[in-house]
């Protein structure tokens, strides 16, 4: 049985019969993933790819997205004790997901959210339940990579207190390329 990691975000609603349409953030719950899940998982990174990420991977690896090598790598992740996977779900339907890596550095892997859903305070939400799941588990600190040319994510890393802490841009294939930042689990951001 699955069990919802659940954030409320307050509604700013403007006044009946004033003519404006009400302001309303999602409510999003991140959902432990299960095996089952593994296929929406590689279904929502394909997309994920073919917006956000085009023009920094190369257009034939998101062309010609391999669901089968996808699945199977996600259903490894999510049925390996020494990750946890959650789906990110905004008013009930699958937005996104994360995928941590247990170990020394702990590592945020994954924090994919949907083009249309960005820009709505998911990615900060979703942060605060990495540093929320850190700190249950005793992590005071984790990593994650960023391309260098997804300038929106660099400019989020650095919002949700982000130290650059490696750059790794001598690799063959450029999309292989990363910046590497540091959080702390207990500062503020």
């Amino acid at each position: 049985m699955k069990t919802p990691y659940i954030l409320f975000s307050a509604a700013a609603e403007k006044p009946a019969g004033t003519g404006s349409l009400s302001c309303k953030k999602p409510v999003l719950q991140f959902v432990t993933a299960n095996a089952s899940d593994a296929d929406v998982i590689a279904h929502l990174r394909q997309t994920i790819w073919a917006t956000t990420y085009r023009g920094i991977y190369p257009d034939d690896m998101i062309d010609a997205f391999d669901y089968d090598w996808h699945i199977k790598k996600d259903l490894q992740r999510i049925q390996n004790p020494n990750y946890a996977v959650y789906l990110i779900q905004a008013d009930h339907q699958n937005v996104g997901y994360i995928t941590l890596r247990k170990g020394e550095p702990f590592q945020l892997m994954s924090l994919y959210v949907l083009s249309s859903m960005q820009k709505q305070g998911i990615g900060t939400q979703a942060f605060a339940f990495v540093r929320d799941y850190c700190a249950a588990h005793g992590i005071h600190a984790f990593i994650c990579d960023c391309h260098p040319d997804n300038t929106n994510a660099l400019t989020f890393y650095k919002k949700m207190g982000g130290t650059v802490i490696g750059c790794d841009t001598e690799n063959e294939a450029h999309w292989q390329d990363s910046v590497i930042f540091s959080f702390s689990v207990d500062g503020c951001f």
